[in-house]
Protein backbone atom coordinates (compact mmCIF):
# COMPACT_ATOMS: atom_id res chain seq x y z
CA UNK A 1 0.00 0.00 0.00
CA UNK A 2 1.18 3.52 -0.87
CA UNK A 3 2.32 5.73 1.98
CA UNK A 4 0.77 9.18 2.51
CA UNK A 5 4.09 10.79 1.55
CA UNK A 6 4.13 8.94 -1.79
CA UNK A 7 0.49 9.93 -2.45
CA UNK A 8 1.27 13.60 -1.69
CA UNK A 9 4.31 13.54 -3.98
CA UNK A 10 2.32 11.92 -6.80
CA UNK A 11 -0.36 14.61 -6.39
CA UNK A 12 2.26 17.39 -6.34
CA UNK A 13 3.83 16.08 -9.57
CA UNK A 14 0.43 15.79 -11.22
CA UNK A 15 -0.35 19.43 -10.32
CA UNK A 16 3.05 20.61 -11.61
CA UNK A 17 2.53 18.74 -14.88
CA UNK A 18 -0.93 20.29 -15.33
CA UNK A 19 0.43 23.75 -14.52
CA UNK A 20 3.09 23.36 -17.24
CA UNK A 21 0.49 22.25 -19.80
CA UNK A 22 -1.79 25.17 -18.88
CA UNK A 23 1.12 27.60 -19.32
CA UNK A 24 1.82 26.12 -22.78
CA UNK A 25 -1.87 26.48 -23.66
CA UNK A 26 -1.84 30.09 -22.44
CA UNK A 27 0.93 30.90 -24.94
CA UNK A 28 -1.01 29.18 -27.77
CA UNK A 29 -4.16 31.07 -26.76
CA UNK A 30 -2.30 34.39 -27.03
CA UNK A 31 -1.25 33.43 -30.57
CA UNK A 32 -4.83 32.48 -31.51
CA UNK A 33 -6.15 35.75 -30.06
CA UNK A 34 -3.58 37.75 -32.04
CA UNK A 35 -4.54 35.88 -35.24
CA UNK A 36 -8.20 36.70 -34.55
CA UNK A 37 -7.47 40.41 -34.04
CA UNK A 38 -5.45 40.56 -37.27
CA UNK A 39 -8.02 38.59 -39.31
CA UNK A 40 -11.38 39.24 -37.63
CA UNK A 41 -13.30 40.11 -40.81
CA UNK A 42 -11.88 37.13 -42.69
CA UNK A 43 -12.58 34.76 -39.79
CA UNK A 44 -16.17 35.96 -39.35
CA UNK A 45 -16.89 35.41 -43.04
CA UNK A 46 -15.30 31.94 -43.20
CA UNK A 47 -17.79 29.49 -44.67
CA UNK A 48 -18.10 26.95 -41.88
CA UNK A 49 -20.90 24.44 -42.48
CA UNK A 50 -23.13 22.49 -40.14
CA UNK A 51 -22.11 18.84 -40.24
CA UNK A 52 -18.55 19.73 -41.19
CA UNK A 53 -15.73 17.90 -39.42
CA UNK A 54 -12.83 20.22 -38.62
CA UNK A 55 -9.66 19.91 -36.62
CA UNK A 56 -10.13 22.23 -33.65
CA UNK A 57 -7.66 23.56 -31.10
CA UNK A 58 -9.55 22.98 -27.84
CA UNK A 59 -6.51 23.66 -25.69
CA UNK A 60 -5.61 22.14 -22.35
CA UNK A 61 -8.48 20.49 -20.54
CA UNK A 62 -9.56 20.75 -16.94
CA UNK A 63 -10.92 17.58 -15.40
CA UNK A 64 -12.38 15.26 -18.02
CA UNK A 65 -13.11 17.86 -20.72
CA UNK A 66 -11.87 17.01 -24.20
CA UNK A 67 -8.77 19.00 -25.04
CA UNK A 68 -5.91 19.29 -27.52
CA UNK A 69 -6.26 19.59 -31.28
CA UNK A 70 -8.93 17.08 -32.26
CA UNK A 71 -11.73 16.55 -34.77
CA UNK A 72 -15.06 18.21 -34.00
CA UNK A 73 -18.41 18.41 -35.76
CA UNK A 74 -20.04 21.81 -36.24
CA UNK A 75 -23.64 21.60 -34.95
CA UNK A 76 -24.76 25.25 -35.04
CA UNK A 77 -27.05 26.24 -37.89
CA UNK A 78 -25.63 27.69 -41.10
CA UNK A 79 -27.15 31.16 -40.54
CA UNK A 80 -25.17 31.50 -37.32
CA UNK A 81 -22.12 29.90 -38.92
CA UNK A 82 -22.17 32.48 -41.73
CA UNK A 83 -22.66 35.60 -39.60
CA UNK A 84 -20.94 34.88 -36.29
CA UNK A 85 -17.31 34.62 -35.30
CA UNK A 86 -18.26 31.61 -33.16
CA UNK A 87 -19.73 28.18 -33.90
CA UNK A 88 -21.12 25.40 -31.72
CA UNK A 89 -19.28 22.09 -31.92
CA UNK A 90 -19.19 18.60 -30.44
CA UNK A 91 -15.81 16.89 -30.05
CA UNK A 92 -14.93 13.42 -31.30
CA UNK A 93 -12.86 10.82 -29.51
CA UNK A 94 -11.31 7.56 -30.68
CA UNK A 95 -12.23 6.04 -27.30
CA UNK A 96 -15.44 4.16 -28.15
CA UNK A 97 -17.29 3.15 -24.99
CA UNK A 98 -19.44 0.25 -26.17
CA UNK A 99 -22.54 -1.23 -24.63
CA UNK A 100 -21.70 -4.54 -22.95
CA UNK A 101 -23.84 -7.64 -22.43
CA UNK A 102 -23.30 -9.27 -19.04
CA UNK A 103 -24.06 -12.80 -17.86
CA UNK A 104 -23.39 -13.83 -14.26
CA UNK A 105 -21.46 -10.61 -13.68
CA UNK A 106 -19.10 -11.29 -16.61
CA UNK A 107 -18.98 -9.44 -19.92
CA UNK A 108 -20.18 -11.85 -22.60
CA UNK A 109 -19.90 -9.49 -25.55
CA UNK A 110 -19.62 -5.82 -26.48
CA UNK A 111 -22.09 -4.39 -28.96
CA UNK A 112 -21.05 -1.99 -31.68
CA UNK A 113 -23.22 0.74 -30.17
CA UNK A 114 -22.53 3.41 -27.56
CA UNK A 115 -22.82 2.70 -23.86
CA UNK A 116 -24.02 6.28 -23.24
CA UNK A 117 -27.14 7.92 -24.71
CA UNK A 118 -25.20 11.11 -25.45
CA UNK A 119 -22.66 9.35 -27.68
CA UNK A 120 -22.97 8.43 -31.35
CA UNK A 121 -20.48 6.32 -33.32
CA UNK A 122 -19.02 7.31 -36.69
CA UNK A 123 -17.06 4.64 -38.52
CA UNK A 124 -13.98 5.11 -40.67
CA UNK A 125 -15.35 2.78 -43.36
CA UNK A 126 -18.22 5.27 -43.94
CA UNK A 127 -16.16 8.42 -43.30
CA UNK A 128 -12.64 7.68 -44.62
CA UNK A 129 -11.46 11.20 -43.71
CA UNK A 130 -11.62 10.18 -40.03
CA UNK A 131 -8.35 8.80 -38.67
CA UNK A 132 -10.24 6.36 -36.40
CA UNK A 133 -13.70 5.02 -35.68
CA UNK A 134 -14.96 7.83 -33.46
CA UNK A 135 -17.54 8.65 -30.82
CA UNK A 136 -19.39 11.96 -30.99
CA UNK A 137 -19.55 13.33 -27.43
CA UNK A 138 -22.94 15.05 -27.35
CA UNK A 139 -22.59 15.95 -23.67
CA UNK A 140 -19.55 18.12 -24.48
CA UNK A 141 -21.25 20.62 -26.81
CA UNK A 142 -19.44 23.95 -26.68
CA UNK A 143 -19.09 27.21 -28.54
CA UNK A 144 -15.69 28.12 -29.96
CA UNK A 145 -14.21 30.92 -32.02
CA UNK A 146 -13.79 30.12 -35.71
CA UNK A 147 -10.06 30.87 -35.28
CA UNK A 148 -9.79 27.55 -33.39
CA UNK A 149 -11.05 25.62 -36.44
CA UNK A 150 -8.26 24.44 -38.70
CA UNK A 151 -8.40 21.83 -41.48
CA UNK A 152 -11.82 20.84 -42.87
CA UNK A 153 -11.68 17.02 -42.97
CA UNK A 154 -15.09 16.24 -44.51
CA UNK A 155 -18.84 16.28 -43.87
CA UNK A 156 -21.27 14.07 -41.97
CA UNK A 157 -24.37 12.99 -43.91
CA UNK A 158 -27.82 14.32 -42.95
CA UNK A 159 -29.05 11.01 -41.51
CA UNK A 160 -26.15 10.82 -39.05
CA UNK A 161 -26.46 14.56 -38.26
CA UNK A 162 -30.12 14.04 -37.33
CA UNK A 163 -29.14 11.23 -34.95
CA UNK A 164 -26.38 13.38 -33.43
CA UNK A 165 -28.78 16.31 -32.95
CA UNK A 166 -31.34 14.01 -31.26
CA UNK A 167 -28.64 13.12 -28.72
CA UNK A 168 -27.75 16.78 -28.16
CA UNK A 169 -31.44 17.62 -27.64
CA UNK A 170 -31.60 14.77 -25.11
CA UNK A 171 -28.52 16.16 -23.31
CA UNK A 172 -30.22 19.56 -22.91
CA UNK A 173 -33.50 18.04 -21.72
CA UNK A 174 -35.36 19.00 -24.91
CA UNK A 175 -36.21 15.37 -25.61
CA UNK A 176 -37.28 12.60 -23.24
CA UNK A 177 -35.99 9.70 -25.32
CA UNK A 178 -33.70 9.03 -28.26
CA UNK A 179 -36.57 7.68 -30.35
CA UNK A 180 -37.78 10.01 -33.09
Amino acid sequence: MESEAVKRERLRLKKENKKGKLNEWHAKKITLASEWIENETTQKSRRIIRGGVYMCELGENIGTEQGECRPVIVVSNDQINLSSGNVSIVPLTKNLKKKAIFKNGEIVTCLNEPRYHSHYFLFKNKYPFLDYDSAVLGEETKTVSKIRLKEHKGNIDMKDMEKIMIRIEWVFGLRKSLKK
